[in-house]
């Protein structure tokens, strides 16, 4: 794989999409954006992770962010976080996982399934946080197919006081 061993995957997994991302050797964007209904198919999220990763290139170091968890398929965001990091385990063992955070850090994946709702629906902060290094002074809207998100960024911070609070 010449080089892509070091380099970082970043995955955005919905209930209704995935997406996939890494820089290539030449310093470009290479994504892969896939409709995958998770709660028609849950038990196939892994081999769908891996077909991505094959088409991608596959990293040792994985960053992850979900809503996947908010699919009809969970009884609940702890069920659905956990279905999810197992996915990845099943689908990257030799891989280091780390998830994001509705606090803008990364964490284990074992922290991630003692706390769950630090990690569930936590897309938009990383989408806004990214934003804001490039438009201090910002009100960013992240629409998706399960999610709707008003973040407002104010001197290059994300000031969005709503966290995800539900089980």
């Amino acid at each position: 794989m010449n080089g892509t061993a070091d380099r970082i995957v970043g995955w955005d997994v919905g209930g209704a999409n995935i997406k996939a991302a890494r820089i290539d050797d030449a310093g470009r964007l290479e994504a892969i954006e896939r409709p995958f209904p998770l709660w028609r198919e849950p038990d196939r999220l892994p081999v769908v992770l891996t077909e991505i990763a094959d088409r991608l290139g596959h990293a040792r170091t994985m960053a992850l962010t979900m809503t996947a968890e908010l699919a009809d398929c969970f009884a609940t965001k702890r069920d659905g976080v956990a279905f999810v990091i197992d996915a990845f385990r099943a689908a990257f063992p030799a891989s280091e996982l780390r998830v994001y955070g509705v606090d803008g850090r990364f964490r284990s994946p074992e922290d991630a399934r003692r706390h769950p709702r630090r990690v569930a629906a936590a897309n938009w902060m990383a989408s806004a946080t990214l934003v804001a290094r490039t438009f201090p002074d910002a009100l960013f809207v992240d629409v998706g197919s399960t999610t709707a998100d008003i973040i407002p960024i104010v001197a290059g911070r994300v000031v969005a006081r709503g966290r995800t609070k539900c089980s």
